[in-house]
């Protein structure tokens, strides 16, 4: 059962980090200061979330044989399709969080 809910949980915690990471590379690119240049942003931002979005990919297609192979009637049977649900919502989340980026024309209100 701590394996099932460690499988549930993983998916949820990379999109938090990823939604973190996303917000902290739009501060750092729209700081005063300008940290970074808002085309490097951009840049380091797409290919986080395509190496993040290519790891709960390969997560997703773990659950889904997971499921395949319990039975019906199994006790772990909810907590498997939880599993599936969460890498499948998660993996949506984490390209809707690129979303402020593409978007982001300038850092100008």
């Amino acid at each position: 059962m701590t394996r099932l809910m460690f499988h549930i949980a993983r998916p949820i915690t990379l999109w938090s980090l990823h939604f973190i990471a996303i917000y902290a590379l739009i501060s750092a690119a729209c700081a005063p200061r300008g940290l970074m240049e808002t085309d490097v942003m951009r840049a380091v931002a797409t290919l986080g979330t395509l190496a993040t979005g290519l790891l709960m990919l390969f997560w997703l297609i773990q659950a889904m044989r997971s499921s395949r192979r319990v039975s019906g009637d199994a006790e772990e049977r909810p907590l498997v399709i939880a599993a599936l649900w969460s890498a499948g919502i998660s993996l949506m989340a984490i390209f809707a969080n690129l979303w402020p980026v593409a978007t982001l024309a300038s850092c100008s209100g």
